[in-house]
């Protein structure tokens, strides 16, 4: 389903791929006619972005222009003259041609989604997530915080663990007056909800952002785009729960995780040789609500009160002037009433991703739930020759989006698969390997999800009769997302932090993710209380939170080949088995719920 840049309409019609079958639905509230019959990804147009060389996307085997008309091919002919073809009689790529690239720094600037423009799937997922204005995560949200912790040698056993946590979540059951009360403004019956639910609780910290955003997710001005969005909408939430909502294990079990990093970090602190001769400096990229930081200095006051004593810790932030003075005060006040030094903390107000400056004195740097909410970009590779190719979103005069895919590769595409092949995870290398023929084979079944299987290692038998057959992908393999960003965040760390030691954890695996696509994300969102997957990244932007899964096994290999560190990877339960107090969090019956929760993360630290 396309999303446009105007307010969703409800509608039941069943949408279809040749236009004369079905007349196609349109808009009541436009003029314009948009589309429905094809879905944003239904199309992947090869062109060029060299204006020097153009050949490549000249004529589609769809085009609708006077020398396609006298085909002889009899498939090609019920295509052109049934399918929906979006371009008319223009080429791909003088549709390619005609708009302006931009990207997520410059549409960050904007307070509108931008329309008549064209930029990559990363700038485009990166615009989507974190725009001031619009993003997803530019608006107020809530993590789960328990009044007190939760005392597990008391409860039972997990059930009863969930029952307790299902009392502690009543709070965020309570009724969304906010949305009432735009309601009331408005003096409007809403319609059945159809986008996003949005929270202008007070909350002490407002988003997972905070963990992974270049942007402020307090301005004032990002709350009323998106209050006017969801109201023109009507995709207000009916109880606090369908708002932004985190249980982020660091909540959850706290203080005990908490605990189980400042152990592994005051271990290696003295191991590494820094005792007593540096002091303790710990980065962490995000706040939160705080809960981490006051878990670790609590424990390393109580059971290290020297060094202690010469601990800094330092939040790396992005806010505005405003938000960053407020969330100044809001985590001085949680240090103060848990007994612990103000002076100890600063906050940063830089993005990472813009960092300048060279730290040279050995840190910690703590990195949780970031990886997943870096942009990726998009590969798809010729199918005959192998050769990838990097993608782009355009989005035309009417908000509607298209994929378009150029031989022409960026910087860190470029260097992402060379790394790739160059190191122990090589995909060229293993279709010639025996596990490599039989994935090929896995991909020639019926029914298989493309996204199981490497772009690479799927049979070209099976994508040549398919590309006949359904000519919309331009001879290209389905997509690979890519983590580009995370390959950005490990030559900063490289440059800007050398004496760093990380720390870091985030999903291996997701549910849900979309079909066809490698290495593809989970889009969702929350209507009505109920969490909704959609089945494609391209969305109005703002609404839905895009999530990628982190092959660790294949991002500490190339962690190792730009730091030249070496990172370990385990499983959540492997290493809080080591570095957590266990019996803590165990229940009477012996069961515990920190081990046994969050089978799909892992940790990664060097």
């Amino acid at each position: 389903m396309k999303t446009r840049g105007v307010a969703a309409v409800n509608f039941t019609n069943r949408r279809s791929l040749f236009q004369r079958l079905k007349k196609p639905f349109k808009e009541e509230d436009s003029g314009k006619h948009h589309e429905y019959s094809i879905r944003p990804d239904t199309f992947a147009f090869k062109v060029s972005s060299d204006r020097s060389n153009q050949t490549i996307g000249a004529t589609h085997p769809l085009q609708k222009d006077s020398a396609s008309e006298s085909s002889l091919n009899l498939l090609e002919y019920i295509y052109k003259n049934a399918t929906n073809y979006p371009f008319k009689n223009h080429s791909p790529q003088d549709v390619f041609n005609r708009y302006p690239l931009t990207n997520a720094a410059k549409m960050g600037r904007l307070k509108t989604r931008p329309r008549k423009a064209k930029m990559l799937v990363s700038d485009f997922i990166e615009d989507s997530l974190y725009n001031p204005s619009y993003g997803y995560f530019s608006q107020e949200v809530e993590i789960f915080h328990n009044d007190k912790p939760f005392n597990y040698n008391e409860i039972q056993d997990v059930d009863e663990f969930m029952e307790v946590w299902k009392k502690a979540y009543s709070k965020y059951d309570e009724l969304n007056t906010d949305a009432n009360n735009v309601r009331n403004e408005r003096k409007v019956e809403p319609p059945p909800s159809t986008a996003k639910a949005t929270s202008s609780s007070k909350a002490l910290i407002s988003s997972k952002d905070m963990r992974a955003s270049p942007t402020s997710k307090f301005a004032r001005a990002a709350q009323t785009v998106h209050r006017q969005d969801l109201v023109a909408a009507g995709g207000l939430s009916e109880t606090k729960r369908s708002h932004q909502l985190w249980h982020t294990p660091t909540e959850l079990f706290s203080p005990h995780y908490g605990e189980a990093l400042a152990r592994y970090i005051v271990v290696n602190y003295k191991l590494n040789g820094h005792y007593p001769y540096d002091d303790l400096l710990i980065y962490e990229m995000g706040g939160g609500n705080g809960t981490l930081m006051c878990n670790i200095l609590n424990f390393i006051k109580q059971n290290e009160p020297d060094i202690y004593n010469r601990t800094q810790y330092k939040i790396i932030e992005i806010s505005d002037q405003l938000a960053l003075k407020q969330y100044s005060q809001a985590l001085g006040q949680k240090l103060l009433s848990q007994g612990l030094d103000q002076k100890k903390v600063q906050i940063i107000n830089k993005s990472i991703f813009k960092w300048d400056k060279v730290i040279h004195d050995p840190c910690f740097f703590i990195a949780l739930e970031v990886f997943d909410n870096f942009a990726h970009d998009l590969v798809r590779y010729d199918i005959t020759t192998g050769q990838p190719h990097q993608g782009y979103v355009l989005v035309d005069d009417a908000g509607d989006f298209y994929e378009f895919f150029t031989p022409e590769l960026t910087h860190y595409t470029e260097a992402y698969l060379g790394l790739r092949e160059n190191g122990r995870f090589p995909v060229l290398a293993q279709s010639k390997t025996m596990a490599g023929k039989l994935m090929s084979l896995k991909s020639a079944l019926p029914f298989v999800n493309e996204g199981s299987v490497h772009p690479l290692l799927h049979s070209n038998f099976k994508m040549s009769i398919k590309d006949k057959l359904l000519p919309f992908k331009d001879h290209l393999t389905p997509g690979e997302f890519i983590p580009t960003r995370l390959l950005q965040f490990f030559q900063i760390l490289k440059h800007r932090f050398p004496n760093h030691t990380l720390i870091s954890s985030d999903f291996n695996a997701l549910p849900n993710t979309i079909n066809g696509h490698y290495n593809a994300p989970v889009v969702q969102t929350v209507i009505k209380d109920r969490m909704v997957d959609v089945s494609t990244y391209m969305v109005h932007q703002g609404f839905f939170d895009i999530m990628f899964p982190t092959d660790f096994a294949l991002a500490s290999e190339m962690y190792k080949q730009i730091t030249g560190k070496l990172a370990r990877v385990e499983s959540h339960k492997e290493f809080l088995s080591q570095w957590a107090d266990v019996d803590a969090v165990t229940t009477l019956k012996g069961e515990n719920p920190m081990l046994d929760f969050y089978k799909n993360v892992s940790f990664m630290v060097s």
